[in-house]
């Protein structure tokens, strides 16, 4: 079986779809080894995040002592902090492993919930609230609504929406990301589940075929052809069409965001252009 054949029927059954998220909580290259720079910032900064790592290391019993150097000690005792919150082990601290230093994990239906951890969720729930992710005032309780607003942050930044703010999250929602548009189409996009995601692209190519079919100059083949049990599996057939068409002919999809509906356009043409297509495809089976 070729690969083409592998790609029509992924295409055809669904059965591949492209997602990004940061897996778990293990930690992606997300690391610069330049510092961040802000006005202000001196040798007395870097001196400072040195002892607050050690105190934090020191304070959750990784580390013995401050030396105020990061030293051998201080390398051994981050990796073992990484082994032990399943980050990537490499000695770095890096934003997630500073977000694991400074911020619990939090879900809903915890069985403990510390002092801590009920102002670690009304900070999140500040920081969703001022993004519009959470409309209700923080008040520290990893409730439902909040457990939402997680999802929809999650999604729109890229991350696994399973409602936990572990390593990853955290790193996002304390400033790791790019301003999103508020106005955009593609945050009210990002705001479905990804099976609804891919669902409403399908309902879009086979709609924008449709379109095209009905709109076409060459006409049906016969009387009955244009009825919508004939036009809708016929549609949806051509769905598959499309990225073979893209491979040969002189077509690319539109990139201007403001304009999104514009890459289903080839679509509209192959439902324009159907007769010829069925013909040619029947043409390679017989």
């Amino acid at each position: 079986m070729t690969n083409k054949t592998l790609s029509f029927l992924n295409l055809l059954f669904g059965l591949k779809q492209s997602r990004r998220y940061f897996p778990e909580e293990k930690q992606v290259c997300v690391f610069n080894k330049r510092p961040i720079l802000y006005r202000g910032f001196s040798p007395n900064s870097a001196q400072e995040s040195i002892d607050e790592l050690q105190e934090r290391l020191q304070a959750q019993g990784f580390l013995s002592t401050i030396s105020g150097k990061f030293d051998l000690e201080t390398e051994e005792a981050v990796i073992n902090f990484q082994k032990a919150n399943n980050l990537q082990v490499d000695g770095v601290v890096g934003p997630l492993s500073w977000a694991c230093l400074f911020y619990p994990r939090l879900y809903r239906n915890q069985k403990s919930m510390s002092l801590k951890s009920q102002d670690a969720i009304k900070e999140l729930q500040t920081i969703l609230n001022e993004e519009g992710f959470f409309k209700k005032e923080p008040d520290g309780y990893f409730s439902r609504e909040t457990e939402r607003g997680v999802k929809r942050f999650q999604r729109t930044y890229g991350l696994k929406d399973d409602g936990i703010v572990g390593a990853a999250t955290w790193a996002v929602l304390l400033g790791m990301r790019q301003k999103i548009d508020n106005n955009s189409f593609l945050q009210l996009v990002y705001f479905l589940p990804p099976k609804s995601l891919f669902l409403c692209e399908q309902l879009l190519m086979v709609s924008f075929i449709i379109l095209g079919i009905y709109s076409s100059p060459i006409g049906p083949i016969g009387k009955d052809t244009l009825k919508w049990y004939i036009v809708l599996p016929t549609a949806y057939a051509l769905t598959c069409v499309v990225p073979f068409l893209l491979e040969c002919l002189p077509l690319k999809p539109s990139k201007q965001t403001s304009l999104p509906l514009l890459k289903y356009a080839p679509y509209v043409l192959t439902g324009i252009f159907w007769k010829p297509i069925i013909n040619f495809m029947g043409g390679l089976f017989n």
